[in-house]
């Protein structure tokens, strides 16, 4: 099988249809794109340099290696992927890199770079190869190595779902078989021989790559946990390093370096989730100021209604006192008729004319002690 290249998913694809490995992840490479393995390889690479491309695939990177002077050899598995990349290559080495064999034929080759291109997590023994293609670098050469990273946050959300989804491209393309951290890449450069000397990040934010993990299914408090970690959305790993010359001031320096250089990601990570949570809480005083907002106003409003009850109680009440004077006063106009009735019927009777010489009688003796009575019927 043809060792394939894995590229973020930002970059075009060729089409699938295509029976070969070495076709699958065809790509046109531009040098100016930012956060891509292609653009961050050409870089450390330079220009005008004798490059050894293991994994060249069709030859699309190697046309971009050579459009900056650079001389290629390529190695290739598959001979119809290595026919299109002797275009632009001094000439592409055949072979099964996991076997071993073909690097007799360039033991007395010597490189100013050699690159690997999302190669190594296809490998048995990426450490074997790895050391091999050194015996071929210059005191002066460096090596150029992009891997995919398998903690990524989506693997990691994969993997708590209870799945682990292998597919044709991607984090976890099913023809890999090494799965490589910051701290695995690491120790296997060291291991081959090479100091780390600078180390660049292709960034994949949570929720977009090829996994297709659901926002939904994945609570706050996880997400929170996996992004503590810099490296959470750390797509793809693009290093560079030199060989070991057995001093301690190069290894001193390359490591401070390279220390160096992940604390500003780290911080850089950390920073930008500091904003993210600045921007949250921003966001929830600014939903707590308008409910607060809301609840005042309701009470307000509130205040307002109890305002305009309080008068409408008071003439309620004044309006049953005035319904009871009502009441009263009609029931005294009632009596009082009914007791001019009484009297006009008293006064009609037959008794009451017949007592009238008497009344009078009555009458002019009352006024001549009290002028001011009145005696009815004395008139």
């Amino acid at each position: 099988m043809p060792y394939r290249r894995n590229y973020s998913a930002t970059e075009n694809r060729p089409d699938e249809g295509d029976s070969s490995l070495a076709f699958i992840y065809e790509t046109t490479v531009d040098p100016d794109a930012e956060d891509n393995s292609h653009a961050s390889t050409l870089d450390m690479v330079g220009y005008n340099k004798r490059v050894l491309e293991v994994g060249c695939a069709t030859g699309y990177f190697t046309k971009a290696l050579s459009d900056r002077g650079c001389q290629v050899v390529g190695i290739e598995l598959d001979p119809e992927a290595a026919a299109i990349a002797e275009k632009w290559a001094e000439r592409v080495v055949i072979g099964n890199l996991d076997a071993g064999t073909l690097w007799s034929e360039l033991e007395r080759e010597q490189f100013d770079a050699i690159t690997f291109g999302d190669v190594l997590e296809h490998l048995r023994d990426p450490l074997a190869t790895l050391r091999a293609a050194v015996r071929t670098l210059k005191p002066s050469g460096i090596v150029a190595i992009s891997v995919p990273n398998i903690a990524h946050g989506d693997v990691r959300m994969t993997l708590l779902n209870g799945d682990f989804p292998y597919s044709d491209k991607g984090l976890l393309d099913r023809t890999h078989v090494h799965f490589f951290t910051k701290r695995a890449l690491d120790e296997m450069i060291k291991e081959a021989g090479l100091v780390l000397v600078e180390t660049r990040r292709v960034v994949m934010p949570l929720f977009q790559s090829e996994l297709g993990v659901k926002r939904e299914i994945v609570d706050q408090t996880t997400i929170n946990s996996i992004l503590e970690d810099p490296e959470a959305e750390t797509y793809q790993f693009v290093v560079k390093a030199v060989q070991d010359n057995g001093t301690r001031t190069l290894a001193t320096l390359a490591h401070r370096v390279n220390e160096l250089s992940d604390h500003v990601h780290d911080e850089v990570v950390r920073t930008a989730l500091r904003h993210a949570e600045m921007h949250e809480l921003n966001a929830g005083a600014e939903r707590r100021e308008l409910n607060l907002r809301a609840e005042m106003h309701e009470l307000t409003l509130r205040a307002e209604m109890n305002e305009l009850r309080a008068p409408h109680e008071e003439m309620r009440k004044l309006q049953r006192d005035l319904e009871r004077t009502r009441s009263a006063l009609d029931q005294a106009q009632r009596e009082s008729a009914e007791s001019r009735e009484q009297v006009d019927a008293i006064l009609k009777t037959k008794t009451f004319r017949l007592l009238a010489p008497f009344r009078r009688l009555y009458a002019r003796l009352r006024r001549r002690s009290d002028p001011d009575t009145v005696v009815p019927g004395a008139t």
